[in-house]
């Protein structure tokens, strides 16, 4: 092979330079190249005689002069261009010519052969020289904007990305802090019902987009691992999520190579073996714990206790430079505790930690807390509009009442008989509560309950959980696990078989005569219909028994095909369906999954009736967020259901009261009465409250002393809430104004850029409809080819409330392939847009520049860009990201006519220099330190 052959061909507009016979250097842009096999033959256009001549290449070295701007185009087509940078510096190795390049988008400097290197002009060298650009220059100066501002927002937010709803204000002001303040170790500690799982969502496609998220571990409590992953993966197109020890599991170290988005039980983590399993696994790009406050560190004197689930995250914290802690109630009340979260975040700050009574400023730069009484929509106004709740009595037939005596006997002798067990007897404690629940719920519940009972002694198989595997389930739909909880075959106390013969046929009995079903369906449920017969009810029970008994009254009155159901045994489409049907035809919904955020029905709903109580009073705040959340138009109207003639519900509408009460205590406090704040106060009271023990002991221990139990929990609660509330004042929150100097962009924006691509790139609209917010449109031959697809007919729209129930309809957000394609022809260098006259009497005259600003860490890593523009005015004033650019960026860009001079360009161009120095070093911290500053576009307002 001939030494030509071996030789890169230089590319058009590379500079070159031949020696002439007195030493003297000549300059020269290459035309073309011809490889002819013994020589490659190079014509050249010399700079001082304009003169084009065909020279061997043997005789060319390099003629790339520092600070040229340059274009790398790889000789290889299947390798991505580096972009565009500046020359360094220039050196001969090997008899080869170079040039260190500095690519300012890629953040690195990289020696290249000078061959594949052309010469380009920049935004500054174009708006100094004045050069005034195409025809179309303003229209392609403005999506050359938008496409930049497009990707940086999101890169800043994560709000443009692959999401089934619009995220919120708060949601957006969140992330954009994070990732603002330089360093990515937070605690979130949202209050309940602000969308805790789409801020994290949204923070992990920031991180994506920044191309700074390869690696994910995501720490959950066992009954929300599926949650966490059904909701990354149809909320945001995460569908790489892998469940460990369910979806996968590791038996030899390198395995971990496999998983790069995991998430796993922290109770199946701090199982040692596993625990030394995670520990092999080497670095993650970031760790999220969900219900953080569950990793628990207390301080005895001078003595550490730390618990196995903090043990574990402090052992993680060395495999991750990035810990974000989700909780809403992660002080309660306990200051020890509350300090050592924080330690874990910043270990580094100990000594300022330990000294938090002193200085609670400090966790402004460590907590973000939204507070529900604060957050409003877009327009600036509060998210929620109200809700009433009415207590609903329903008194029950003697039969009723007696059958509950029976009951309660039974179960004192099941609690007794656990209780002289010790340890061993839990079980049984177990199942007599759960008997207790279903009986508060249904006479069908508690009726199936007994016949499984009684099944189990008599030898049958019935399908159950056992108690330790109860935690494990899915906690959305707990009620339901609890309902199939798996039983000894042997008796409970002596006599029991007898007891349950004549509860099963007593509750048989009720079945026929039930006047709390009766009393729902023929007086509650007909007086929501009178007004309005198409009116749409969201019926909440922990129970499937339930469940099914509402269903089989409701469609005897009101037909069939008039309730959708929904439960643990359905997957995430079908519950989707049932949700969809229920929107548009159905007027029941029955649910027993209260958490999560896989029922929004805020749309098409507005009334709820809770069938039963829960016991946990943070399901009954869940169960309510399904309907009271953003984007309800209407006041939310709660109907609670209760029997005030059987113990437990006495029980239950005590401690339901006494909530109301306290929670009326502590918003009180305030200068006005705010709903939001009341709201605030009883989901942090609801997270705090620990009941559950005191409602067990209930049936042994009477009325009164029940009442005693339950109002010291309360003050108990109350007391931690207040104590957090004083510490929350000083963490970080939400501020509209925070993104004020910031380029903001919204939908408007991303429909201008579309439809503005769409017509530079004869890309047809065939048709509009849905008011505008949906298109059918063809795609030209070219941008075919250059996507290498055959299909050239989509039906697409930028409306996520739009595609949600159309799954052919492409959605263009920023995972979109389509695009992805609009915003790189956009930014590329050959689209032009570097420099325009614009014709626009809103932003005035003088000049409009624009740059990408950038900052890294203190190892030089890059932490955050911004899309910077400034408005310099006739007198010098420069306007950094000024209102009226953002707007015109929402219209077509018209090109105006203007004689600059280059004296006056070059003070300018110097003025928006000096701004943009400005911002780098406004927006620098302790860690975020100036990066560069990459020139975009420059146009001279006209």
């Amino acid at each position: 092979m001939s030494k030509a052959k071996r030789r890169l061909l230089p590319v058009k507009n590379c500079w070159v330079k031949k020696v002439s016979s007195a030493e003297e250097s000549i300059l020269g842009r290459v035309v073309s190249s011809v490889d002819r096999g013994d020589d490659v033959i190079v014509s050249v256009k010399w700079q001082k005689t304009g003169q084009v001549s065909a020279e061997s290449l043997s005789k060319l070295r390099s003629g790339f002069k520092l600070q040229m701007e340059v274009q790398d185009l790889p000789n290889s087509r299947v390798r991505t261009s580096l972009g565009e940078g500046v020359i360094q510096r220039v050196r001969t190795i090997g008899d080869c010519d170079q040039a260190l390049v500095d690519f300012y988008q890629l953040g690195q400097q990289v020696w290249l052969p000078y061959e594949n290197l052309r010469q380009i002009k920049g935004a500054r060298h174009r708006f100094i020289l004045g050069d005034t650009g195409p025809d179309d220059s303003a229209e392609r100066f403005r999506l050359k904007s938008l496409a930049h501002a497009l990707e940086i927002w999101n890169e800043n937010t994560g709000s443009l990305s692959h999401l089934e709803i619009d995220p919120l204000p708060h949601q957006i002001h969140l992330v954009h802090h994070i990732l603002a303040s330089g360093h990515l170790n937070w605690l979130i500690a949202d209050d309940v019902g602000l969308g805790k799982t789409i801020e994290t969502g949204m923070l992990l496609a920031a991180l994506k987009q920044r191309g700074q998220l390869k690696r994910v571990l995501l720490v959950t409590p066992a009954g929300l691992t599926k949650q966490w992953q059904e909701e990354l993966n149809y909320k945001f197109k995460m569908g790489e999520f892998q469940i460990f020890g369910e979806d996968f599991t590791i038996n030899e170290p390198r395995h971990w190579k496999m998983f790069d988005f995991v998430i796993a039980s922290i109770d199946r983590l701090k199982i040692p073996e596993n625990l030394e399993r995670i520990q092999q696994a080497g670095k993650w790009d970031i760790i999220v714990f969900d219900e953080a406050h569950r990793l628990s560190r207390r301080q005895y004197g001078m003595k550490l206790e730390a618990s196995q689930r903090f043990q574990l995250a402090a052992n993680l914290r060395g495999h991750t430079d990035a810990l974000i802690l989700l909780s809403a109630t992660p002080h309660q009340g306990m200051q020890d505790k509350f300090q050592a979260l924080l330690e874990l975040l910043h270990p580094e700050r100990k000594e300022d930690i330990a000294t938090l009574a002193l200085n609670p400023e400090i966790i402004g730069e460590m907590v973000f807390r939204n507070n529900k009484a604060d957050v409003t929509d877009a327009e600036g106004n509060f998210l929620f509009r109200g809700k009433t709740t009415s207590s609903v009595p329903v008194h029950v037939s003697e039969a009723a009442k007696e059958f509950d005596r029976k009951l309660q006997d039974y179960l004192r002798k099941g609690y007794a008989a656990g209780a002289a067990l010790g340890v061993r007897g839990n079980a049984i404690g177990f199942v007599m509560t759960v008997y207790r629940k279903l009986a508060a719920s249904s006479v069908a519940a508690i009726h199936q309950a007994l016949i499984n009972r009684k099944a189990r002694l008599e030898g049958e198989l019935v399908k159950g959980f056992k108690l330790e595997e109860l935690e494990s389930q899915d906690q959305r739909f707990f009620g339901e696990w609890e309902e199939q909880l798996h039983s000894d075959a042997r008796e409970f106390f002596e006599g029991e078989l007898e007891h349950l013969d004549e509860l099963i046929s007593e509750a048989g009995a009720l079945r026929d005569d039930d006047r709390k079903l009766q009393g729902f369906a023929d007086q509650l449920i007909a007086k929501i219909l009178t007004p309005n017969s198409k009116e749409k009810v969201l019926i909440f029970t922990e129970y499937r028994a339930t469940q099914a008994y509402i269903r089989e009254i409701l469609e005897k009155r009101f037909g069939e095909g008039s309730v959708e159901l929904i439960n643990g045994s359905m997957p995430h489409a079908q519950r989707r369906d049932a949700i969809a049907r229920f929107e548009e035809g159905a007027n029941f919904l029955v649910s027993t999954e209260a958490g999560g955020e896989g029922i929004n029905l805020q749309r098409k709903c507005h009334i709820m009736v809770n069938y039963d109580l829960p016991w946990n009073p943070m399901r009954l705040v869940q169960r309510i967020g399904r309907l009271y959340r953003y984007g309800q138009k209407k006041r939310v109207v709660v109907f609670n259901l209760h029997s005030p003639d059987t113990a437990d519900e006495q029980v239950m509408e005590l401690m339901y009261t006494r909530i109301e009460r306290v929670v009326d205590d502590l918003a009180g406090v305030s200068d006005e009465y705010n709903e939001q704040l009341r709201d605030d106060i009883l989901g942090e009271l609801a997270d705090l409250l620990d009941v559950n023990q005191i409602l067990e002991q209930a049936t042994m221990e009477g009325i009164t002393r029940t009442q005693e139990r339950i109002s010291d929990a309360l003050d108990r609660a109350k007391s931690a809430t207040e104590k957090q509330r004083e510490l929350f004042e000083h963490a970080a929150g939400f501020n509209p104004n925070e993104t004020d100097s910031s380029l903001r962009i919204d939908h408007e924006h991303g429909v201008a850029f579309v439809l503005g691509m769409f017509q530079m790139l004869d890309i047809e609209i065939v048709e509009t409809t849905h008011e505008g917010r949906l298109f059918h449109i063809r795609l030209s031959e070219s941008a075919q080819q250059e996507l290498g697809i055959s299909r050239s007919r989509y039906e697409v729209t930028l409306d996520r409330e739009l595609v949600v129930n159309r799954p052919n309809t492409h959605m263009l957000d920023l995972d979109s392939f389509l695009m992805q394609f609009l915003l790189k022809k956009a930014k590329s260098y050959d689209f032009m847009g570097l420099s325009a006259v614009i014709k626009n009497q809103s932003l005035g005259q003088g000049a409009l520049l624009t740059s990408l600003l950038r900052w890294q860490n203190d190892q030089g890593n890059r932490m955050r860009q911004e899309y910077t523009a400034y408005l310099v005015k006739p007198n010098g004033e420069v306007q950094t990201n000024p209102e009226a650019f953002g707007s015109w960026l929402k219209t077509k860009g018209f090109t105006g006519t203007l004689n600059s001079v280059s004296s006056e360009n070059q003070v300018m161009f110097k003025q928006a220099e000096l701004a943009a120095d400005n911002r780098l070093k406004e927006v620098s911290n302790l860690n975020l330190h100036p990066e560069n500053n990459q020139w975009v576009s420059g146009a001279w307002l006209g």
